[in-house]
């Protein structure tokens, strides 16, 4: 029997070992360092061409084909408490985002509480209505433990992470309290309203919650939680992960099934991980406490990074992969969770070092996009995506850059016959992708005539290839040069520019572009004010755009003019 069970043991890791095998090398490219302190990647259902970031101090700023783009999808700084474990922390996207345009946010007041709001995207897909509604406000007796996750499960309710109120070892008791929303996973339901009469409380409760009749309150879904940092829904299984901060001892991360009724109870503060603590009470000893399926002790981290569970398609060998982190550690880590148990733990950490020389320091977050690929939120203003070794690099820079350009260059050697822009360079961080005309977009706004078209794709070396138009670009436009599955989104505007959105280039634009100068204010559009794109903006780009705006057709008066 017992020579059976080594045989098939032996058989079951030759099995492994050859999926292991197959397994291709993996690393990370940058996707944007251009956010402040980014918590949380996600997406719109089924929108394969942008990501929304969410900014610590309270933006959500949107990548779109690989660009991160200047506005803000939505600005709420003036609303929220920004430091430590304060925030705008969590996003999520209404599963009918597409008919009714809503989203949600998590983010703490100027009290310290947390809110959840909903809001509307404007008419430009680009940018959020302001104004928001709270959907619920919840107490937070200290700074820390605020939770922070929110997402739509697959049964269409809004789940919210909530943290025990903060302070150490739970000193607000709400751990073991299914009464008090915090130390809780809510459930609730966005599209009813069971208090018409409270404007601060916008939502129904599911029929179904656990403790809907009974002890406890209508939101909790589930309690005995410290601090769920990240938590993210299997998108194949509907099972729900959990990663759960310990205090001085203990990280764990938790998996509640697709087909869970609620009302587990993780367990702190009697247990941290699989432990007692030594709060624990007579309760504690005869209550139904759910053990984590993974922990790990501080000897290796201090504060657990949930993250997410892959469903992709470009590495379809890594399938059922979890990855989670740990912020002390910088570590990332990978599991399997099958039939009830934890398969395949390894580090990935070394494996996942960027390609370049940047790394990765302090794991935020994890998200993912709408075709299920992973990206990872660095705390130091930059977000990677996870792809195989041998992946194409990411696009670093383009030959007209990006942002405003003049279409009249470049220039003949004398200066007096511009021939404009028929063809852009596209600068890649490593060997460039194999591309052909069918694979990009030229979208044309204002200008005169229809967008050129890309009539050629030439390779210039290894990392470099020119795109040909069909024609110059047209004074007076934005041309965005796209190839979404490649990362390319270039967009190069023909100044004058609309600087103050009135709709009309005028000579108020120059003096909007004055006060930009003087430190007035900032402009009302997003356009580039490095007008002669020297990398400096000053008095030289006035005289620019004074020549442009007069129509001058042949060298630039600011090369010929003196300054004072």
């Amino acid at each position: 029997m017992r020579r059976q069970l080594l045989v098939g043991l032996v058989g079951w890791f030759g099995v492994w070992a050859a999926a292991r095998a197959q397994e291709p090398a993996l690393t990370t490219v940058l996707v944007t360092d251009g956010v402040t302190a980014p918590l949380y990647v996600t997406h719109a259902p089924g929108d394969n061409d942008r990501l929304f970031v969410v900014d610590q101090c309270g933006q959500v700023r949107i990548v779109k084909c690989g660009r991160l783009l200047e506005r803000p999808f939505l600005d709420v700084e003036s609303l929220v408490t920004c430091g430590g474990e304060r925030g705008l922390l969590g996003m999520a996207f209404h599963p009918d985002y597409a008919d009714n345009g809503q989203f949600f946010i998590d983010y703490t007041n100027h009290d310290g509480d947390t809110v959840i709001a909903r809001y509307h995207v404007s008419n430009d897909p680009d940018a959020a209505d302001p104004t928001g509604e709270t959907v619920l406000s919840i107490h937070q007796p200290y700074s820390n433990h605020n939770g922070g996750w929110i997402d739509f499960g697959p049964d269409g309710y809004l789940y919210i992470a909530m943290g025990d109120g903060g302070g150490a070892y739970d000193d607000a008791g709400t751990s073991q309290d299914n009464t008090d929303l915090l130390a809780s996973l809510l459930r609730i339901d966005v599209d009813g309203d069971d208090f018409p009469e409270d404007p601060g409380r916008n939502y129904a409760t599911p029929p179904d919650n656990p403790f809907v009749d009974t002890d406890g309150a209508d939101e909790v879904w589930a309690y005995g939680l410290r601090n769920p940092w990240r938590c993210a829904f299997d998108q194949l299984t509907g099972e729900l992960y959990i990663g759960d901060v310990g205090q001085s001892a203990f990280e764990e991360i938790d998996v509640q099934s697709a087909d869970d009724p609620g009302g587990a109870n993780y367990g702190w503060v009697c247990k941290e991980g699989f432990g007692f603590t030594g709060y624990a009470d007579e309760h504690c000893y005869t209550a139904s406490l759910v053990d984590p399926v993974h922990g790990y002790y501080h000897s290796g981290g201090c504060a657990i990074t949930g993250g997410e569970v892959y469903r992709g398609s470009a590495i379809p060998e890594l399938q059922g992969t979890y990855f989670f982190s740990d912020i002390c550690s910088a570590s990332i880590s990978t599991f399997r969770y099958v039939d009830g148990e934890v398969t395949d733990l390894m580090d990935r950490t070394s494996e996942l070092a960027p390609r370049d020389a940047r790394t990765i320091d302090s794991v935020s977050s994890f998200g993912r996009d709408a075709s299920g690929e992973l990206y990872i939120c660095d705390l130091g203003g930059e977000v990677f995506k996870l792809v195989p070794a041998d992946a194409t690099a990411p696009l670093m820079d383009s030959d007209p850059p990006d942002g405003a350009i003049d279409a009249r260059r470049p220039f003949d050697p004398d200066g007096s016959n511009p021939t404009g822009w028929d063809s852009v360079e596209l600068v890649f961080g490593g060997p460039a992708p194999a591309l052909a005309p069918e694979d990009f977009t030229v979208e044309q706004v204002g200008g005169d005539g229809d967008a050129p078209v890309v009539v050629d794709v030439v390779s210039v070396d290894t990392d470099r290839v020119r795109v040909d138009l069909s024609r110059p670009l047209s004074p007076g436009a934005w041309t965005t040069l796209v190839s979404c599955d490649n990362g390319v989104y270039v967009r190069l505007g023909y100044l004058p520019a609309d600087v103050n959105g009135d709709g009309v280039s005028s000579a108020i634009d120059i003096l909007d572009f004055i006060d930009e100068l003087n430190g007035v204010g900032p402009p009302r559009s997003d356009w580039s004010l490095d007008i002669d794109r020297s990398g400096v903006v000053n008095a030289t780009d006035v005289l620019e755009i004074i020549d442009l705006l007069h129509g001058a057709d042949a060298y630039p008066a600011y090369n010929l003019a003196r300054l004072p």
